[in-house]
């Protein structure tokens, strides 16, 4: 399902109560409606179109961060539409992320004008009129409701229907995926280092001692689904000749029937090794696409220069709003958002789960951030500091999952310099192991949504035609 502003001085934003639209052949919850008008700086009273996009907007990527970009694009003022926990449940699946974090996000985001909380998840005219919108936006993936019918039927059939591009090669369907593979790993104490990105991997491998090296820690049926997915990465990074690639696919078909003979049932790939945790196409991060995303402001004369840097993955409300509150520390905000290898060796070896790229685009779409550094140092050493001529350096405290660190090696220099500033975040408990113990917590039915959803994709996928460079 589909699926903001130079916001320096934030408004304080206005909320707005309507009453439920009347009975239709889909009604939405008796929940109640309210309209937030994002803190964007323009004033509520702008002529010109307005359009209406509606999602559940959980486990938040770039492909709802351009969709929401997109849809901007086609009128004056935006309007978007989220769904309850309820809707969401009865239509799909239980959400990741509460809904109480997720409407707070969209909050955070730029490009959007206003937000509707406790939409239906099929549209109806009366939604649009809620929305005071001219009409709908979605990608070219319609969504199926619990009727089994089309979502935007009734908008398709008004002419109220404008369409935009998917983003390939990112979903929430391959983010769980990720985090279920994720949790799987977590548990197996002991379990080693093994490069978890693909940039850690060396170019010459011996087949036989990458794949002993997945089997001799893993249980066979697990070691199986690790091994495929190390080969088809290693094929994929460094293009490796197609003769080298069925070398390695015939050295693990060989070890895998070894073990299944050895062991009862041992060799056999269950669910779980079949989850999908990446997209049938590959996600293409264009410097157009970091464009389009990026903020193109420069910090002026006077400016007092903020920085803050970290993983920021699986991008989530508490990072928005450490930023806005880091932000407040100044006039201009500079994110440095680690590499991969730098993520992995801090906080374990299937770290990141979103790729740099990822990363970099979910943070340029929050409306605080002015500037990005991509592939920052883990230290803020003295010449990153003159370099963009940095006032305060804050960091976030407080957190979960790694709010005990010492920040003396990582912010020694800023310290030292008295620039260091740190935030008491106001969603402690927001963090990986959150996230994955929701996950865990409902495994059954996130397993059963992701082998819906995939399907689904596949089916997008084959029948998608050629796009344009501008669609892309």
């Amino acid at each position: 399902h589909s699926l903001g502003g130079d916001a320096i001085s934030a408004l304080s934003s206005l909320s707005l109560q309507f009453a439920p639209p009347p009975p239709s052949p889909h009604p939405p919850l008796s929940v109640s409606y309210c309209v937030v008008m994002a803190s964007t700086g323009a004033e509520s009273e702008v002529r010109g179109s307005r359009g209406y996009i509606d999602g559940c907007f959980d486990l938040m990527h770039s492909g709802h961060y351009n969709a929401i970009r997109q849809a901007r694009m086609v009128c004056d003022v935006l309007v978007v539409g989220v769904h309850s926990d309820q809707e969401i449940a009865d239509n799909k699946a239980l959400p990741v992320m509460r809904q109480e974090e997720r409407y707070a996000l969209l909050e955070h985001i730029k490009w959007i004008d206003e937000i509707v909380h406790d939409v239906p998840y099929s549209p109806l005219l009366s939604t649009l009129e809620l929305a005071k919108a001219d009409f709908c936006i979605h990608g070219d993936d319609m969504p199926v409701n619990a009727q089994g019918v089309c979502a935007y039927d009734e908008m398709r059939d008004a002419g109220k229907l404008r369409i935009i591009k998917r983003t390939e090669g990112v979903s929430t369907t391959d983010l769980i995926g990720r985090l279920l593979t994720l949790a799987r790993q977590e548990q197996r104490h002991g379990a080693p280092a093994f490069p978890a990105a693909p940039s850690e991997v060396p170019r010459k491998l011996d087949p036989d001692e990458v794949i002993d090296s997945v089997f001799r820690y893993r249980e066979s049926s697990e070691a199986v689904g690790e091994a495929q997915r190390i080969i088809e990465q290693m094929a994929s990074k460094y293009g490796i000749v197609k003769e080298d690639v069925q070398q390695l696919r015939y050295a693990l078909a060989q070890m895998a029937s070894s073990s299944s003979s050895s062991t009862s049932g041992a060799g056999k790939v269950c669910d779980d090794e079949a989850l999908r945790t990446k997209a049938p196409v590959q996600l293409l991060t264009s410097t157009r696409r970091i464009s389009e995303f990026s903020s193109a402001r420069q910090p002026k004369e006077g400016d007092t220069v903020v920085y803050v840097c970290g993983s920021f993955d699986l991008f989530h409300v508490g990072h928005a709003q450490f930023l806005k509150d880091a932000r407040a520390l100044g006039t201009f905000l500079v994110v440095g958002i680690h590499d991969d290898v730098t993520c992995s060796r801090e906080k374990g070896p299937y770290f990141p789960v979103m790729n740099l790229n990822e990363r970099v685009l979910n943070v340029c779409a929050c409306k605080w951030v002015d500037e990005v550094v991509i592939g920052a140092p883990r230290e803020v050493t003295e010449d990153l500091i003159k370099t963009w001529n940095i006032k305060v350096v804050a960091a976030g405290t407080q957190h979960q999952r790694f709010g005990e660190g010492s920040p003396e090696s990582k912010y020694a220099v800023p310290s030292k310099l008295g620039m260091f500033q740190e935030v008491v975040s106001k969603w402690p408990h927001l963090c990986h192991d959150t996230v994955v113990g929701r996950i865990m917590q409902d495994r059954e039915v996130y397993l059963r949504r992701n082998k819906d959803r995939a399907s689904r994709e596949d089916v997008y996928y084959n029948n998608k035609t050629s796009s344009t460079p501008a669609e892309c």
